[in-house]
């Protein structure tokens, strides 16, 4: 641990020696995108591309999220690794529009000059775990971390969200008050309210999934920290496949970090989609969402299809990492803790009469044009740099 602080200590040094002399020069109308999750700025970044306004425009992102470079072409692409944090650094020291979807350590090496502001995007638009300053973890983390942190979410000068509930979860998470919420819908939802893409995503998928005669259900479980070095999948699929066989096919999505050897899994009954799969491209071949902790369920309500929640280790989670406040209550589904409940909860069609109710709260602002309103927004704030 002494080692992992130190280590950090040198790296965040070197972060705000970049940042110094990063900020002798000036601000540039420039956006600057740091990306950890394409949905979000895929959805702006095309939407920049069809009103026509493409300024000065760069964005760095994780390895692993992907980008269409090529309709895309108004935008410099960089990967945020450690080869390009010196010219992250002066990136994010010189530029006017600053969008984020994550934590990034980074941003506590910077000072912004007056008049830039760094817009959260996040990277789901609900949440059913507790984070930023909620997490239950916090209390372990040290003295120079918890500075950290306060630095990092003291610069979210705006955060987008798609409803009141979540706009009360950051003011909480980020210690923000409600000046600093956004209130335009989330961009990433935009696709859902597409509805001949989301006709022609079902019939891919369902092709794909040689689904023809047979119903879709989605399991995808949320990430736990622990599944970084291995994931046990605790669901009985065996089980399931004998109840379930003949009217459905069960789709098995995992999170991109999970490291497991789901090889073994692939029968007639199940299918594992490739990690790299983005969940908004199959959601709309879904017909019934097995999950947990996940923020899925905030979008794939908009379908108003049902949703079942196998919080197998519920008490555990909410004691180690924290389940929002009345998570039981909030859900639109019900809860099982076997893979006995769980199928007979499905036999039996138990489902929430909530569900209409809880799409229509927690989407509230997130109407299809929130990209948009995003773009417009942006737009305003670079007319008004002097």
């Amino acid at each position: 641990m002494i080692v992992k602080n130190i280590a950090i200590s040198m790296y965040m040094f070197l972060l705000s020696l970049f940042s110094f002399f990063s900020r002798f020069f000036g601000v540039k109308k420039r956006v600057l995108i740091m990306a950890s999750f394409p949905e979000n700025t895929t959805a702006i970044l095309n939407q920049m591309k069809k009103m026509g306004y493409t300024p000065n425009t760069i964005c760095f992102h994780t390895e692993r999220v992907q980008f269409n470079t090529k309709e895309l072409d108004f935008v410099r692409f960089s990967p945020n690794n450690l080869a390009n944090k010196w010219k992250l650094m002066f990136y994010l020291n010189t530029s006017k529009v600053i969008l984020v979807d994550n934590y990034y350590p980074e941003l506590a090496a910077v000072s912004f000059k007056d008049g830039v502001e760094c817009i959260q995007l996040w990277h789901a638009n609900g949440a059913l775990k507790q984070f930023g300053w909620e997490d239950n973890s916090i209390s372990e983390r040290s003295d120079a971390d918890k500075k950290r942190f306060k630095a990092v979410y003291e610069h979210f000068l705006k955060v987008v969200v798609g409803s009141d509930e979540m706009g009360e979860i950051f003011k909480r998470s980020f210690l923000l008050n409600e000046s600093h919420l956004l209130k335009i819908g989330v961009p990433r939802t935009d696709v859902y309210f597409e509805e001949s893409l989301q006709q022609q995503k079902r019939i891919e998928w369902r092709n794909k999934f040689h689904a023809e005669n047979k119903k879709v259900i989605l399991y995808a479980p949320t990430f736990r920290d622990n599944e970084l070095a291995e994931a046990k999948l605790v669901m009985d699929f065996n089980a399931m496949e004998r109840a379930f066989s003949e009217e459905y096919l069960l789709v098995l999505k995992l999170h991109p970090a999970v490291k497991i050897d789901v090889q073994s899994l692939n029968t007639d009954f199940i299918i594992n989609v490739d990690k790299n799969v983005a969940l908004e491209e199959l959601l709309a071949a879904v017909d019934i969402l097995i999950t947990d902790y996940s923020s899925i369920p905030f979008e794939f309500a908009l379908f108003e299809r049902p949703i079942y929640f196998f919080s197998y280790d519920m008490e555990k989670y909410d004691k180690e990492r924290g389940l929002i406040k009345n998570y039981q209550e909030i859900i639109p589904g019900p809860i099982s803790q076997t893979t006995a409940e769980l199928i007979e909860q499905i036999k039996t069609k138990t489902t929430s009469e909530t569900l209409a109710l809880f799409s229509k709260k927690w989407n509230k602002y997130s109407d299809g044009h929130a990209s948009e309103r995003m773009v417009v927004y942006m737009k305003q704030l670079m007319e008004e740099a002097k």
